[in-house]
C-alpha cells in the first residue's frame, strides 16, 4: 500500500511538472487581422486543453505575422505544456526579441 501511494505521488509530480499559471496573450490592436483571428482561435483551443489544435492556430498566426512577440510567446507556452522544452526555449527567445515592451513577455517566469 505504501509503495502504491509513492507511485501515485510520483505520477502526479511527473504530470504536473510542465504546468504553469501563464496564459496565452492577445495580440496588439494593430496586429495583422488574420494573425489575430488565428491567435484568438488558438487561445480558445488552449483554454480547452486542445494543445495540438492551439499549436496549429498559433503557427498559422505566425505565418500571417512573423514579427509579433505575443505569437511566439503563445507558441512557446504551448510547446512548454506539451513537454517540448527545447522548442519552447527557442520560441521564448523569439518572443523576447519581438516583445516590443510587453511586460507580460519580458517578465514571464518561463523566459530565462
Amino acid at each position: 500500500m505504501k509503495n502504491l501511494i509513492l507511485i501515485l505521488l510520483f505520477a502526479l509530480a511527473i504530470t504536473n511538472c510542465n504546468k504553469t499559471k501563464e496564459t496565452p496573450l492577445l495580440l496588439p490592436i494593430a496586429a495583422e487581422p488574420s494573425a489575430k483571428l488565428h491567435n484568438n482561435k488558438g487561445i480558445r483551443y488552449f483554454n480547452n486543453g486542445k494543445y495540438l489544435e492551439a499549436l496549429i492556430q498559433f503557427t498559422q498566426a505566425s505565418v500571417a505575422d512573423s514579427t509579433t512577440g505575443e505569437i511566439y510567446f503563445n507558441l512557446g507556452l504551448t510547446q512548454h505544456l506539451k513537454g517540448n522544452q527545447e522548442k519552447a526555449k527557442n520560441l521564448f527567445k523569439q518572443a523576447r526579441q519581438f516583445a516590443n515592451g510587453n511586460k507580460k513577455i519580458l517578465e514571464s517566469t518561463l523566459i530565462k
